[in-house]
């Protein structure tokens, strides 16, 4: 098992990533959340606020783990969309989709999707991957796409917690989750209104609004 585990996250990476490879990484998600995973990721989806008839989206949704889960919440008459940079990723995240599910392949700071489109965004465990300088780009896309009024729930590894001794690339991804910085910081940096912030096994997150645009004032009269 420690030879599997160090070939998905500690060990040379292969050149694309396989069916058997997202499989994997579900047993190993469950391990390293020490059979928790269901449980965080509801109060994740319960964090988000999201409602049936809602339209959220995923961001580096990879498998879709989190999308499906925001899918039940959310209905049959609401919409769920998961984007991430891996075609692999989202290969298999279609193959799994439910109704009322897409995915697309695209990257957290340039999102190929409408201006205020969602009530409510999600990016959980993507954050430290995107290179420092894109991260604020990033905050910048989800607050450009989220409606006004819209949530934001951002989820990433809490670097003051101490990683799984059984997961040997624990120590890589707490040193990167450190060098992302307050999430509180980023958000509000894009412009969100920053609701709360705390922290669940293994995760630390901030749940944020986007300010409902001010009202447009009549005009006044004109001069005589």
């Amino acid at each position: 098992m420690h030879d599997t585990l160090r070939r998905l996250h500690g060990g040379r990476r292969a050149s694309d990533t396989t069916i058997d490879h997202f499989r994997l990484n579900e047993a190993v998600s469950q391990i390293a959340f020490g059979g928790r995973r269901g449980r965080v990721y509801r109060r994740i989806v319960a964090l988000t606020g999201a409602r049936p008839g809602d339209c959220v989206l995923d961001v580096g949704c990879s498998g879709g783990y989190l999308a499906r889960k925001l899918a039940d919440a959310v209905g049959p008459a609401g919409r769920v969309v998961g984007v991430d940079p891996s075609k692999t990723a989202i290969a298999y995240a279609q193959r799994h989709a439910g109704p009322g599910m897409s995915f697309t392949t695209g990257a957290a700071q340039d999102l190929p999707l409408l201006d205020s489109s969602f009530d409510a965004v999600t990016c959980t465990l993507a954050m430290h991957h995107i290179p420092a300088r894109k991260r604020a780009d990033a905050f910048a896309e989800m607050h450009r796409v989220t409606k006004p009024g819209g949530r934001l729930l951002v989820a990433d590894f809490d670097p003051s917690r101490r990683p799984l001794p059984l997961h040997p690339g624990g120590q890589r991804m707490r040193r990167a989750a450190a060098t992302v910085g307050p999430l509180e910081e980023l958000a509000a940096g894009a412009g969100y209104r920053v609701e709360s912030s705390g922290r669940l096994p293994l995760l630390r997150y901030v749940v944020a609004t986007r300010p409902a645009s001010p009202p447009v004032s009549a005009p006044g009269p004109r001069p005589a």
